[in-house]
């Protein structure tokens, strides 16, 4: 299929026909002209070429949105994950990855009201990037000077850079980098440096199979949290560590947009959390939000500051002060990860305990980033570590309603 001349098969199969007219003619172009006659989409033009099937996919009668990257946003893809699988020349992770940059339904970026993310869902199917209903999610968010981004896997940012391309089939938006799938939890964990959670999740037995869990929520908590607790935890039974984990998730995909004052989750565990705001701040249950809206394969994650306890599920917030106290009884703050060791060795198995005590102090003490509050959020904006070179595309800091990438 590849052989064949993908505009012809574009008109006969699809009959997409761009909205623009040739100015010279006045006819109408088709998706494939289109494409052609931009000069900063030509090796977009080129690889999607190769891929004609997946133009296959698009619906003749319902809109889509084609997230084009432009000629620039290739030259980031030797610093990003995504560098193995195009250097490798891997189809199956480079049909995902345009299967990604097609949205479901025409969405024009004018329409899109600041501060208020939507969670668009893609045409990535595949269960390895996408084991959530309906299809892998991308994040969409106008943000303070009219600037419009698409957030993806591992907090990637995407901006765009050319906006509402129509075509009677839907539109193309032009972006400036590329969007990465949302990988595993553990992979993902790792990446926002929530180790202790990844192999408390481990010492409850709540891993492999929470990653393969379909559509889910998680409630991490930062490292601190587990440092505060201490010996109240990491000695608890591995059924006991499973049930708090258990209480960490919910049983359904719950995006920021959905954590409402008052609304009331039931967990994995049975327990009930409730969602508390106060001014700025957003809390579950007496934790305050740090970082909202973290995509994953099977659902999302929202870091927190506190390890949630299923025994004190009533357990509120004190707004006045800036950090809550634990709610486990017997909580000493010790300087080593708890649960690390329990994370399986890999590769290099430098993992421990004890070794990444210095990673979790510089986690609390020396962010590398920092955000301010904006009315139009509807959040809270706070600093958030994170280990140096892991987000090529930039750095996420959530906004409870919206998303700040630096």
């Amino acid at each position: 299929m590849r052989s064949c001349s993908w505009r012809s098969l574009l008109a006969t199969s699809l009959g997409l026909f761009a909205a623009r007219t040739n100015a010279q003619t006045g006819t109408l172009l088709d998706l494939g002209d289109l494409l052609a006659g931009q000069k900063n989409l030509t090796t977009f033009n080129a690889l999607i070429q190769k891929y004609p099937e997946i133009l296959l996919q698009l619906p003749s009668t319902q809109g889509v949105t084609i997230l084009a990257p432009n000629n620039d946003a290739f030259n980031k893809i030797p610093y990003s994950s995504l560098n193995s699988a195009f250097k490798d020349n891997n189809q199956d992770v480079i049909t995902n990855v345009l299967e990604y940059h097609i949205l479901q339904g025409t969405r024009l970026a004018a329409s899109l009201v600041p501060g208020n993310p939507t969670f668009i869902p893609t045409f990535l199917t595949s269960p390895e990037w996408s084991n959530v209903t309906g299809g892998q999610n991308v994040e969409n968010v106008r943000q303070a000077g009219n600037v419009v981004v698409f957030v993806s896997g591992q907090g990637s940012r995407s901006t765009l850079t050319q906006a509402d391309l129509s075509f009677t089939g839907g539109v193309v938006q032009v972006i400036d980098s590329l969007l990465i799938p949302p990988s595993n939890i553990t992979d993902t964990t790792t990446a926002f440096n929530l180790t202790s959670f990844q192999g408390a999740l481990y010492a409850g037995d709540r891993l492999p199979i929470d990653s393969t869990t379909p559509s889910v929520t998680f409630f991490a908590p930062w490292n601190a949290a587990f440092q505060a607790l201490g010996p109240a935890i990491s000695t608890m039974t591995s059924d006991e560590i499973g049930q708090i984990m258990d209480y960490h998730m919910l049983p359904q995909v719950v995006y920021s947009t959905g954590l409402t004052n008052g609304t009331k989750f039931i967990t994995a565990q049975g327990e009930n959390l409730t969602v508390l705001h106060s001014g700025n701040n957003i809390y579950i249950n007496s934790a305050q939000l740090l970082q909202t809206d973290i995509l994953i394969a099977n659902g999302v994650i929202h870091m927190i500051d506190n390890v949630l306890n299923p025994q004190g599920p009533g357990a509120q917030p004190n707004p006045t002060i800036a950090t809550q106290a634990p709610v486990f009884a017997g909580a000493t703050s010790v300087t080593n990860l708890p649960f690390t060791s329990d994370i399986p060795c890999t590769s290099s198995c430098s993992v421990s305990t004890h070794s990444s005590s210095s990673t979790a102090v510089n986690a609390k003490t020396t962010p590398t980033t920092t955000s301010v509050y904006t009315s139009k959020s509807k959040g809270v904006g706070v600093a958030v570590a994170r280990e140096t070179g892991l987000h090529a595309a930039g750095l996420m800091v959530a906004l409870g309603g919206a998303v700040m990438l630096l």
